[in-house]
C-alpha cells in the first residue's frame, strides 16, 4: 500500500510520531512519504496514494494552520480515500480530558470540511527541557490544570501510547485494503 503521512508539529512530538509510523510501514513493505505541511511547495500529488494519515498537534485549543489548511485545501481528495487523522495533545492526559481533546477533532473537521475515516487521540510530549519559567509555568497550570507531572529534573516526559498508535494505524490500514 502507497500511504502519505501529512503532519505539523510545534514541539516535535508530532514529527517523531509520523518518523515512528514511517518507520513500523515500512518495515511491514508499505511506500510511505512523509511530508511536513508546513513545507507546502512539497505537497505530492495525493491521486498516488492509496491511504493517507494526517497528524497535527494542538496549541492553543486548535491544530496547526499549516494541517488545517492542507485538509481544507485537499479535501475533495482527502474524502475519496481512505483516511486518518491523528490529534497529538497533552489533554487526553489531564483527568477528563478526552471530551476535550475530542472537542479539537471536532473543531478540525468543522473548519476544514474533512471528515477522517478513523481518528485517534494521541498524547504528546512537555519540552521542559527548552521550556522558560512562563511557558513551563502555563504548561502546568492551564493545559495540564495541575495534574501531577514530573518535575523538570527528569527531562522531557513523553506520554504518547506507542503501542495503542501502533494499534490504531494497523486497524486503519486493515480496513483501507479491505
Amino acid at each position: 500500500m502507497n500511504v502519505l503521512i501529512a503532519f505539523g508539529s510545534t514541539e516535535g512530538q508530532t514529527r517523531k510520531i509520523a518518523r515512528h509510523i514511517e518507520t513500523k510501514l515500512t518495515a511491514e513493505g508499505h511506500a510511505v512519504t512523509v511530508m511536513d505541511c508546513g513545507e507546502t511547495s512539497k505537497t505530492p500529488a495525493l491521486s498516488g496514494f492509496d491511504a493517507v494519515i494526517v497528524a497535527g498537534s494542538v496549541h492553543n485549543k486548535r491544530h496547526q494552520d499549516s494541517v488545517n489548511s492542507f485538509a481544507f485545501v485537499e479535501r475533495a481528495h482527502l474524502e475519496a480515500m481512505p483516511g486518518a487523522f491523528i490529534s497529538v495533545s497533552l489533554s487526553i492526559i489531564a483527568k477528563d480530558g478526552e471530551a476535550e481533546a475530542r472537542q479539537y477533532v471536532d473543531d478540525f473537521i468543522a473548519e476544514t470540511g474533512w471528515t477522517p475515516k478513523a481518528t485517534h487521540l494521541a498524547a504528546g510530549a512537555v519540552r521542559y527541557l527548552e521550556y522558560d519559567f512562563f511557558k513551563e509555568f502555563t504548561v502546568k497550570q492551564l493545559v495540564l490544570e495541575g495534574e501531577a507531572v514530573p518535575d523538570k529534573g527528569t527531562g522531557n516526559p513523553e506520554y504518547t501510547d506507542w503501542a495503542a498508535l501502533d494499534a490504531f494505524v494497523a486497524s486503519f490500514l486493515s480496513d483501507a485494503a479491505a
